[in-house]
Formats: C-alpha cells, structure tokens, sequence
C-alpha cells in the first residue's frame, strides 16, 4: 500500500522588514555570559527553488525554500537541514521571538499532526519537531519519532535526537537520544 499523500499550503517566508535590533536584548541581558549578537541588516529574501520530483507531482513542495521556523510543525523521516543562509534567518526569527526575554519555549504536542491527518499511524517511524527552547545560550530543537503503544496501539513519541544552536556559531551540535 502506497504511504498517503498529505498536501499542505507553503510555510510563508518571513517578512525580512519586521526583524528588530537587538539591542533592548543586549541591555536586558547585560553580562558576558548573556551577550547576544546583533541584528546589523535586514534579512536576505529567501531563495527561491522552485522543485518537481520525478512523478511531476509538486503539491507538498512550496516555491520557496523550508526554513522550519519554530512555530511551524515539522514532521518528515529526517531532522531537518538548514544552508547557511536558511539557518542565518533561523536564527534571526528566533532572536526575534526571543525579545526582552531570558527564554522562549515553543511546544508542538502530537495533537497538532491531526491538522494535517486524522491517521497519525501513517506516520510510524517520521521524525516530529517536539519542542524549541530559544535561551540567551541559544537555540535547542527537540525532535520525537512517532510509534505506537505496544498494548493499545495509540500514537506516541520517543525522543529521538535534539539539535542545538549557538548564537556565536555557524554549526550546530546532535546528541542522539
């Protein structure tokens, strides 16, 4: 049986003139250990790309490029990846949502998946963007894979992996569940 389809509008890309600076952050959080970056420019627009696979369908894929921003669900059999310039505007979206606060938590509870599909179980074994924890040390994704309940089988989450950013730094770090 092949797996369902599961078509979705694109995730709009961020608006680049809505991006602060981040200085109320800075003088909030004063401290060596609380500096944060700041914003010098505007965002870059998000690159287009546009995608056809190979059966000519292109419903799931949008024309612009996936950025995974953290209010957003993710569910797919893979963590996500970001290029350089799509985790550049990650990171900015964060330190927007993150303001004048120490830390921002954004929780995506597996009831959410039933806006996309009232058959979660088609989705056995794909990874799920759990929770997005955005400090002033920087950004941790908590990534879940879906199962089931060996007794009822219902739909669960095991952890599988969280990702973590630095502020300061181009690359991010993996530990493995």
């Amino acid at each position: 049986m092949p797996a369902p389809q599961v078509y979705r509008e694109p995730t709009p890309p961020p608006n680049p003139f809505m991006v602060p600076v981040t200085h109320h952050i800075q003088e909030v959080l004063q401290g060596p250990h609380n500096a944060l970056p700041r914003i010098e420019q505007p965002l870059p627009p998000t690159p287009c790309t546009p995608h056809t696979d190979i059966s000519g369908d292109s419903d799931l894929v949008g024309a612009t490029s996936q950025i995974y921003l953290p209010e957003f669900i993710y569910l797919g059999v893979t963590a996500p990846t970001r290029n350089h310039t799509e985790l550049h505007i990650f990171k900015q979206h964060c330190l927007y949502l993150l303001q004048n606060h120490t830390e921002k938590h954004i929780s995506h509870p597996l009831t959410e998946l039933q806006t996309i599909t009232p058959h979660i179980g088609a989705f056995n074994k794909f990874f799920w963007k759990y929770c997005t924890s955005i400090t002033v040390n920087g950004i941790l994704e908590d990534y879940r894979g879906i199962t089931h309940h060996s007794d009822t089988r219902t739909p669960c989450l095991v952890k599988v992996c969280t990702i973590f950013y630095s502020w300061d730094n181009p690359s991010y770090t993996v530990t493995l569940a």
